[in-house]
């Protein structure tokens, strides 16, 4: 049934995307209501983004989404079929991700976080759009957390665009192909990408469970552009939107850059949230119980 469910649901969202404004993260902070904690909704699941460019595609499926103001975050609560479902915009880095995952552990305390965006691919097979559930978590220094999929080797070659492994956790941006390279041989990793050990360790320390969802945003092929590293490290949408600024002022090439990013950003978000859809019903039956 799970993979029926993936592939129905991921599929059918390949190649549709929309055009977002890039503040609107910023207009759902200024417009959080602030609720008594009494009566905070109390989501089943939170889905983890980093960036709002990220989670865009999701809060847009989601039905009633409204920004909650809850303590000092923000969490975007909406409905999945029966499902209450929150979403977190947590900030790029394991700083940022640990300390928002905290967070939603002691105020809202959910069944199932997921740890959800784009990432690097690691190697060649993994392409473009490609989406990879991560059955463990390691960074550069050894440090590992399992996430035991119950799914088969069968059952995910089975399904094409879906990819199972380990995912890196680092603190940059990767963008030569070399290092590129280099990462995915020398950790015998998958995609490497900036949060998810850190949510994973929140979530093993308070026995919440977890599931990692990311989208291949660029190959183990593709170089990044060298600006994107400084738009990373940028905490807010308003602070993206200046270093992209001084970006075009100092590089005038980087228009088509930023340009070629957005629209990869706006179709990966579309068909990662297609993927969400369909498995997020199913959590229970994704992930096996350790014993």
């Amino acid at each position: 049934m799970l993979l029926r469910y993936l592939v129905s649901n991921f599929l059918r969202q390949q190649g549709h995307s929309v055009v977002r404004d890039l503040v609107s993260q910023q207009l759902a902070e200024q417009n959080g209501e602030q609720i008594p904690p009494e009566e905070i909704p109390k989501p089943d699941v939170v889905v983890m983004f980093a960036l709002g460019v990220e989670s865009a595609g999701f809060k847009e499926s989601l039905r009633s989404a409204t920004p909650v103001k809850m303590e000092d975050r923000v969490i975007t609560v909406g409905k999945l079929g029966d499902q209450v479902i929150g979403v977190c915009e947590s900030g790029v880095g394991r700083k940022a991700a640990l300390a928002a995952a905290r967070d939603v552990i002691d105020i809202i305390g959910p069944k199932w976080i997921v740890s959800a965006g784009f990432a690097g691919g690691l190697v060649p097979e993994l392409r473009r759009g490609h989406v990879v559930m991560a059955n463990c978590v390691i960074d550069l220094e050894g440090n590992a957390v399992a996430i035991p999929l119950n799914l088969s080797d069968e059952q995910i070659e089975a399904t094409p665009g879906l990819a199972s492994g380990r995912l890196l956790t680092v603190d940059r941006v990767i963008g030569s192909v070399e290092e590129k390279r280099e990462l995915g041989e020398k950790h015998e990793a998958v995609a490497v990408e900036m949060e998810t050990l850190a949510i994973a360790q929140a979530c093993q320390q308070q026995g919440t469970s977890l599931l990692s969802v990311r989208i291949i945003s660029d190959t183990v092929d593709q170089p990044l552009p060298k600006d994107l590293e400084k738009l990373m490290s940028q905490k807010t949408t308003s602070g993206m939107l200046g270093a992209a600024a001084a970006a075009i002022f100092n590089r005038p090439g980087s228009i088509k850059d930023m340009w070629n990013l957005n629209s990869m950003a706006n179709k990966a978000s579309d068909k990662l949230s297609g993927f969400l859809q369909g498995v997020l019903p199913q959590l229970d039956i994704a992930v096996r119980k350790e014993e």
